[in-house]
């Protein structure tokens, strides 16, 4: 696929999938017509001369994030979207939600998560998959409802979602000692009274949502014994400062796997390769592979976007939760 992009007049830099997004922004003299595969699925967007972030008003595809509105897409003409993750309109969770509201004395502040269960196992003992980004997987991924169809399709065990909302992104999901204490000692504990586990959890996330995560396995390794990280920020290294680009450094992550002692981890890693992510993402999975850990190796023809991630869904579920024999 051919892209060819004509900046507004307006327009002073390209943001993209490719060129991490704020944190690289290309000058649209410099932007030059590119290709990619035709099963690409690419997000974009233009900086004006104040800096504000604006849709390109040549492209009529809506927004599609949950996060931002100014982004555009452009889909090849070999890009499916996952069928299983295209939930239609209308449709909800067939189980239960419970909200639950905890009083942390970790971090000093009300915190609000929701459990769902599906149907008919509200209190039975199930594995437990807990996501960061709690809100946007729950409300614009339709997790609970990709889980519904893949149990009554047979193709994943069920289990009870805990959608865990951030209060300071940033700051949490970065080597936050305070924020994995409230998970693991509060959070859990809280959650196991509504809907018991049985002793298998998964963490969950994308982006700084995955490094959170992975770091939860990683340091509570008998609590959270399977990962998936979509997009992990696996250039992000303790000490350094969300606001100094959380997304570019080394390959800490990768090093850390080949250094410190083996981990009794599952761990699934996805990533798109049209993202800056993409390399570190595949080193991981290799010094991963080498420690002799249980990994799986996702790519997909995307970037550093939620329908790349809700793409994702189902293949971190069936990995997640297979079916015991």
């Amino acid at each position: 696929m051919r892209v060819d992009l004509a900046p507004p007049p307006w327009a002073t830099h390209l943001i993209s999938d490719r060129d991490d997004w704020l944190r690289a922004p290309r000058p649209v003299a410099a932007v030059a017509p590119f290709d990619l595969p035709d099963d690409a699925y690419f997000e974009y967007a233009y900086l004006d001369a104040d800096g504000r972030r604006r849709p390109d008003p040549a492209n009529p595809n809506p927004p599609n994030n949950p996060w931002w509105d100014y982004a555009r897409y452009l889909a090849g003409p070999g890009y499916r979207p996952d069928p299983w993750a295209q939930v239609p309109d209308g449709t909800g969770p067939l189980g239960t939600v419970a909200r639950l509201k905890l009083a942390s004395r970790r971090l000093r502040q009300p915190r609000h998560l929701l459990v769902y269960s599906p149907p008919g196992t509200a209190g039975a003992r199930l594995p437990q998959v807990w996501f960061q980004d709690g809100k946007a997987y729950y409300g614009w991924g339709k997790a609970p409802q990709v889980l519904d169809r893949l149990i009554a399709a047979g193709q994943c065990a069920p289990a009870h979602l805990v959608f865990v909302p951030p209060s300071d992104r940033d700051r949490e999901y970065a080597f936050n000692d305070a924020y994995l204490e409230f998970l693991v000692e509060e959070a859990v504990p809280a959650v196991e009274e509504r809907a018991p586990g049985d002793g298998r959890r998964a963490a969950w996330g994308a982006s700084l949502g995955g490094l959170c995560s992975a770091e939860l396995g990683w340091r509570y390794p008998l609590t959270f014994q399977t990962l998936v990280t979509q997009s992990g920020a696996f250039l992000f290294a303790p000490g350094r400062s969300p606001g100094a680009g959380p997304y570019g450094g080394r390959e800490w992550w990768a090093d850390r796997v080949r250094t410190e002692a083996w981990r009794p981890l599952r761990w699934q890693v996805q990533t798109g390769v049209l993202e800056w992510l993409h390399r570190p993402n595949r080193n991981l999975a290799g010094a991963l592979d080498a420690a002799g850990l249980d990994v799986e190796y996702v790519e997909r023809t995307a970037g550093h976007n939620w329908t790349n991630w809700r793409d994702g869904l189902a293949a971190g579920f069936r990995f997640a939760l297979p079916i015991r024999p």
